[in-house]
C-alpha cells in the first residue's frame, strides 16, 4: 500500500516537473519574442537617423547655390552628419548581430547595457561638443553673414534656434525610445 502511494507521488511529481519544464520553454520563447519586438524600436532610431543623414547629404549642397551658407560650413555640416552616421553604425552593430532566439540572455543583457551606455555617452558628451559650435556657426552664417538685405538678424537667429530646438526634441525622442527599449530588455532578463 505504501509503495503504491510513493509510486503515485513519483508519477505526479514527474507530471508536474514536465509541466514546469514546458512552461519555462513557453516563457523563454515569449521573452525572446518580446525582446525581438523591442529591438525594432532600437532599429527605428537607426533608420530615422540614416534617413536624416541622406536628406542632409543630398540637400545641403543645394544650399550652397542659394548663398545662405558658405561652402566651408556646408562641407563641415556634411562631414559632421556622416561622422554621426558612422558612430550610429558602430554603436548599433553589436545589437544588429544579436539573435534573440539563439544567443544566451547574459550576452544579450551585456550588449544592451553597452548599447545604452554608449548612446547616453553620445548624448551627454559628444552631442554638445558638436552641436554648440555648429549651432553658433549656423547662426552666424544664416543670420549675420549671409542675411538678405533688410532682414533683422536677431529674428533670423531666433527662428534658427526654434528650428534647432524642434530638431533637438525629435532627436531626444528617438534617443530615449532606443535607450528605454534597451533598458526594458535588460529588465526583462533580470526578472528571470
Amino acid at each position: 500500500m505504501e509503495e503504491m502511494y510513493f509510486e503515485e507521488l513519483r508519477n505526479q511529481y514527474a507530471i508536474l516537473k514536465n509541466q514546469l519544464k514546458n512552461q519555462e520553454i513557453v516563457n523563454d520563447r515569449l521573452l525572446r519574442e518580446t525582446m525581438r519586438v523591442r529591438k525594432k524600436d532600437i532599429n527605428s532610431t537607426k533608420i530615422a537617423e540614416y534617413i536624416c543623414v541622406a536628406v542632409c547629404v543630398l540637400l545641403y549642397p543645394l544650399l550652397y547655390f542659394t548663398g545662405m551658407f558658405s561652402l566651408a560650413f556646408l562641407i563641415a555640416t556634411v562631414l559632421m552628419v556622416l561622422f554621426c552616421a558612422a558612430a550610429t553604425w558602430y554603436i548599433h552593430k553589436p545589437v544588429d548581430q544579436i539573435n534573440f532566439m539563439r544567443d544566451d540572455l547574459s550576452t544579450v543583457a551585456r550588449i544592451m547595457a553597452r548599447f545604452k551606455k554608449q548612446y547616453n555617452q553620445w548624448l551627454y558628451y559628444v552631442t554638445p561638443l558638436l552641436l554648440i559650435p555648429w549651432g553658433a556657426w549656423a547662426c552666424y552664417e544664416f543670420a549675420w553673414k549671409n542675411a538678405p538685405e533688410g532682414a533683422y538678424p536677431w529674428a533670423m537667429t531666433i527662428a534658427l534656434i526654434i528650428g534647432a530646438l524642434i530638431g533637438l526634441g525629435i532627436g531626444l525622442y528617438y534617443h530615449f525610445k532606443a535607450v528605454n527599449a534597451a533598458q526594458n530588455i535588460i529588465d526583462e532578463i533580470e526578472e528571470l
